[in-house]
């Protein structure tokens, strides 16, 4: 497979965790200080270590020279990664407003 076809794959499996992570990022320095849940603070680093490892999971199949075929395992658990977030993003939400 050749670079640019696997940065090609790699791209939204970079993009939206990266994304989500730096949303999720700006949202804890918001608000902080502001909320006083341990819960929610421990929540909102899960969340951010979610976002970054399958951000990391999206780079390494750019970076993975041995790839023959489409990375279905990884692209798999990326888009679990996001699937999941949303639930325990939903849950921080619970558990701040509780």
């Amino acid at each position: 497979m050749s670079t640019w076809l696997r940065w090609q794959i790699a791209s939204p499996f970079i993009f939206f965790p990266g994304m989500f992570l730096v949303a999720t990022v700006g949202g804890a320095y918001i608000a902080w200080s502001a909320v006083d849940s341990a819960a929610w603070r421990v929540l909102t680093v899960f969340l951010c270590l979610m976002h970054v490892i399958g951000a990391g999971i999206g780079i390494s199949i750019g970076f993975d020279r041995d790839l023959e075929s489409l990375p279905w395992r990884r692209m798999g658990t990326v888009a679990l990664f996001i699937v999941l977030s949303l639930g325990v993003h939903w849950v921080r939400e619970t558990v701040q407003f509780a």
